[in-house]
């Protein structure tokens, strides 16, 4: 090969490394799971803390959550049919309302409730690493607002969505008594501020209550190329060109 066309290679290939650090998140999907050496199969609540005679556990692989009120779903049928269990499995109403719908790409989510009543308000995380000061990066995600069969009453949902110490809200969701506002895509850009930095998603719900749970998942984070990456992609891309119509002309020419 020229080279011309091993130095355009090069540019492609620089350009593209700022583009392609997209596996930063760890279970992304909230699939895989961990209790006692054994993977959970139904809906269970996670976290810290004893409430209410009920010991919460962190089992979902790569994730934490807080002291509120958060429930692990394997799908959407086991949300909505089976009763969570957790410190409120005595209700035989830990279940959220059958108008929740499978996720995009079916499988897992969380469910963390709004209510922002101290000990109850949930939120999930983890730290994620290999990020570059100064740099930005996207999250992606599926989310929407549910509410469980417990309760009762319209509510309002939103995520507020951190990273590090800048955090961003999702738009406010409105949802009727019983009901289900439909998966929705999240995208926030954040601006990193070290090279390991803490992802968290708080739900926020009202009126105390009657709170919704917020449900997440499909988390994924990529970063966003600097307009200098974008202009090397593009020259590189442009160099490759012209090298491949050098090369043909040349070996036209030599037929």
């Amino acid at each position: 090969m020229r080279l011309s066309s091993l130095l355009c290679a090069a540019a492609v290939s620089a350009a593209l490394t700022g583009v392609a650090s997209a596996g930063m998140i760890q279970n992304g999907n909230f699939a895989s799971t961990s209790l006692n050496g054994n993977p959970v199969t139904v809906p269970t609540e996670f976290g810290t803390g004893v409430k209410n005679g009920f010991t919460s556990q962190q089992f979902i692989t790569g994730w934490q959550g807080n002291d509120g009120y958060e429930i692990w779903y394997p799908n959407a049928w086991a949300a909505a049919n089976v009763d969570a269990t957790g410190e409120w499995t005595g209700t035989g109403k830990e279940m959220l309302y059958p108008t929740i719908s499978a996720p995009p790409g079916g499988g897992a989510f969380v469910g963390l409730d709004g209510d922002q009543t101290a000990g109850v308000q949930s939120s999930i995380g983890q730290w994620v690493t290999g990020l570059t000061a100064g740099g930005k990066y996207t999250v992606t995600f599926n989310w929407g607002g549910s509410q469980m069969q417990s309760r009762t009453g319209a509510t309002t949902e939103y995520l507020a969505v951190s990273l590090g110490s800048q955090t961003l809200d999702t738009n406010t969701l409105s949802n009727v008594s019983g009901g289900f506002t439909g998966w929705k895509n999240g995208s926030l850009t954040f601006t990193a501020t070290s090279g390991t930095e803490w992802l968290n998603f708080l739900s926020v719900g009202t009126p105390t209550g009657y709170p919704p749970m917020a449900v997440l998942t499909n988390v994924s984070m990529s970063s966003v190329p600097e307009p200098a990456s974008l202009a090397l992609f593009g020259a590189g891309l442009l160099g490759l060109g012209v090298a491949l119509v050098s090369r043909r002309r040349a070996q036209r020419d030599s037929v």
